[in-house]
Parts: C-alpha cells; structure tokens; sequence
C-alpha cells in the first residue's frame, strides 16, 4: 500500500512570515518615534529650565571683584568687558568675555572665575611697560621688548624714550649674543632694581648707535651717560663709584659727558669741555 504524504501549505507560511515582518516594522517604527518624542520631550525640558535659570533674578551678579590693576583701573576693566550687577551669572560668556578682555591694549591676559549664584571674580596680568620706543610715531614696549600700546597724541607717561631703533631691531635674534633691543631691555633691567644709581624713572631717553652702543640721558638734564654695549651692570656699579666725584664737579648738570664704555678707562667732559680720566 502506497502511503500518501501531506504536501505543506508554502503560501500559508508566506503569509505568516510577511506578516510577522510588517508587526516587527511597526513595532521598530513605533520604538522610534517614542524614541524621537523622548528626546525632543527632554530637550524642551532643558531649553525650558535654561530659559528660567538665565532669566531668573536669583542669578544676577551682585558682587564683581577685579585684582591685578596697576596701569588701569578697576571701574575701567569693568567699562572695557560691559559687565554690570544686572547680568545674569548662567548667561554670561566666560571665553567671550576673556577674549573681549585681553583686547585691551594694557592686558596681557585674564582670569575669569564663577561663583555661583551670583559673584564673578576677574584677575588681569599686565603688561609691565619699560620705556617708549621711537620709530616716527610713539609706543610703548614691556620688558620682553614686545610692543603693546601706541602713545596717544597728547598722553604722557615717565618712562625713558628710545631712540635709534628700527622695527627689524625689535625681534630678539637667538642666533645673536646680544641685540640692541636687548640691551636696552638690559638697561631698564636694572633701572628697575631697588637703589639703583640710575633709576628707571630718573631716565629720560636712551639713545641706541650700531656703533657706539647706549647713550642715556638721566636726571632732567642733558648730560650724556655713554654705556656702549654690554657688561652694564658693571657700568653701573661704576658710576656709583663716581658719585662723588661728580659732586665734586659742581653736580651732574656741569658735567657734559660721562665715558663708560670702558670701565678701565672712564672719562669726564664738563660743560667748559675740560675732559678728564678717571
């Protein structure tokens, strides 16, 4: 006897299969949209509270502390950054504002610290300016030699004024034992230094000679103090030895000329150019 077989019902399991394949889409399409309903539902919640954090009167700056001044002033930086006590703390910019900050033609960098809810706490480093270098207009230069502020028509400042400079002497040459931007640097160096014979704001100009080095003019007067290039710390040390001979001098304003550059051999020009080793 011949047995029959039960052929199977292909196009029933077809439809089964793409049925069960059309609830999983569904089911994928639905997580997705529950997924997409989730995350636009919590960045709503976000934006909603940053709105009310950055606009709530809680966070307003009452207390702005301002450290580091020394050439500008307190109220000044506060002007320059557009800061005042109705800003909100949470709205403000830090980057920003350090950024608008260093603008600042007497700034060399800032600090800028938040303390909630309502205290910012700004500290500056300035630049430190040692003389005015002439190069047909007027600028101030710090003591690593870089520029930082053109002179303003009309503003005065006490610091000894260079003259002799070229712009392409202004970059420090590592190549060069010792440029002539160096050593004026060199010079109000030790201008800067507590008892120093010729004080930084005794100094009323330097002037700089590819060949004959550093002239300086001290005291309010004319006298000529030639330093030449290097060893000026011994050149110092030896116009302090002369003190007293200069007095003898009838003072420094008789004097016309006082030779340093060869500390073994100084020599002295009075103003009846009657000129003497000493």
């Amino acid at each position: 006897m011949v047995k029959k077989y039960a052929r199977k019902n292909v196009y029933k399991n077809s439809r089964l299969q793409k049925k069960a394949l059309i609830h999983a889409r569904w089911r994928f399409a639905l997580k997705g949209l529950l997924a997409l309903c989730s995350v636009a539902g919590l960045s709503f919640l976000l934006i909603f509270c940053h709105d009310i954090l950055t606009q709530s009167s809680i966070f307003e700056i009452k207390t702005i502390t301002v450290e580091g001044c020394r050439g500008t002033l307190p109220s000044e930086i506060l002007r320059w950054g557009n800061l005042d006590k109705q800003t909100n703390i949470l709205s403000l910019n830090i980057k920003a504002l350090q950024l608008h900050l260093v603008s600042h033609p007497w700034i060399k960098s800032a600090d800028i610290r938040r303390e909630v809810p309502d205290k910012i706490h700004i500290r500056i480093s300035e630049y430190t300016p040692v003389a005015i270098v002439d190069l047909g207009q007027r600028f101030l230069i710090d003591d690593k030699g870089t520029i930082f502020k053109k002179i303003d028509h009309g503003e005065e400042i006490p610091l000894p004024i260079v003259t002799g400079l070229k712009i392409s002497d202004l970059k420090i040459d590592e190549n060069k034992d010792f440029s002539r931007l160096q050593a004026v640097l060199a010079v109000t160096q030790l201008g800067m230094l507590d008892g120093s014979v010729l004080p930084l704001y005794s100094i009323t100009a330097i002037h700089v000679d590819s060949e004959t080095g550093l002239t300086v003019y001290a005291f309010d007067s004319d006298t000529e103090i030639k330093l030449g290039f290097g060893n000026y710390r011994d050149k110092f040390n030896r116009f302090r030895d002369m003190i007293p001979y200069l007095k003898n001098q009838q003072g420094l304003f008789n004097v016309q000329c006082v030779d340093l550059k060869d500390t073994r051999r100084v020599v002295v020009k009075t103003r009846e150019n009657h000129s003497k080793e000493v």
